[in-house]
């Protein structure tokens, strides 16, 4: 009698030892293709719980501000299934663009798993070229360009004047309102202030165009040393 107990003991010790969570997750990626500046894109990742054990989860962030990202359950029972759903704001993004969301879980197989959304942003605010950095420059050599702002979109898009952000930087628009198929042009100058050997600010622009309500454009040189 004494034998079968420390048999059944031994089985269930066994047992307990090898009851894990399972994570399973349907896919890991999803591309949007692509979409107009300004647009949300969402998605749904699935996943559920192939173990005989509770699976937890935690540590859920995002990659970027941009991305948000819900789970439906942080706890899910042995069969269950989770969701996780990614929404990403595209407002001031252009080109291709990648955002990551990753969660802990208490998986041994599967201790973090990150989720990827991926695709194109159509801009219809162009700038081009998109910042301007004269680089490494001697002592009273001027400072000047130009960038063109491209309205690609179907409305007309009216600019506020530029506001600067750093001293020794000016900068005058050609116009402030730019039809649809048109084209304005910044013009940007600068000048180091006395006693700097760096130069770095923004030229700001604010718009009434809702998928880029704001234009940011980087200025940066530095002093040639003596």
């Amino acid at each position: 009698m004494w034998a079968y107990w420390v048999l059944f003991l031994l089985l269930f010790s066994s047992t307990s030892a090898f009851a894990t969570p399972a994570l399973v997750v349907e896919h890991l990626e999803y591309d949007f293709g692509e979409v107009i500046q300004g647009a949300e894109v969402s998605h749904t990742f699935r996943f559920h719980n192939a173990g005989d054990q509770i699976l937890n989860i935690s540590q859920l962030r995002s990659s970027c501000g941009c991305t948000a990202a819900m789970l439906t359950t942080r706890k899910l029972a042995p069969g269950a299934i989770g969701e996780l759903q990614l929404t990403f704001a595209s407002q001031g993004f252009r080109g291709e663009v990648e955002k990551m969301v990753t969660f802990e879980t208490d998986d041994p197989r599967h201790a973090a798993v990150t989720f990827h959304l991926r695709g194109k942003v159509k801009a219809e605010l162009l700038l081009q070229p998109e910042r301007i950095n004269w680089g490494v420059v001697t002592k009273g050599a001027g400072l000047h360009a130009e960038i063109d702002i491209v309205n690609r979109s179907t409305q007309t898009i009216t600019l506020q004047p530029p506001e600067i952000t750093a001293a020794g930087i000016t900068a005058e628009m050609s116009h402030l309102t730019i039809v649809s198929g048109e084209q304005a042009r910044l013009a940007i100058t600068a000048r180091f202030p006395e006693g700097k050997k760096r130069l770095a600010g923004y030229v700001i622009i604010n718009t009434n165009f809702p998928s880029l309500p704001q234009i940011r454009v980087p200025v940066s040189a530095r002093l040639a040393h003596q």
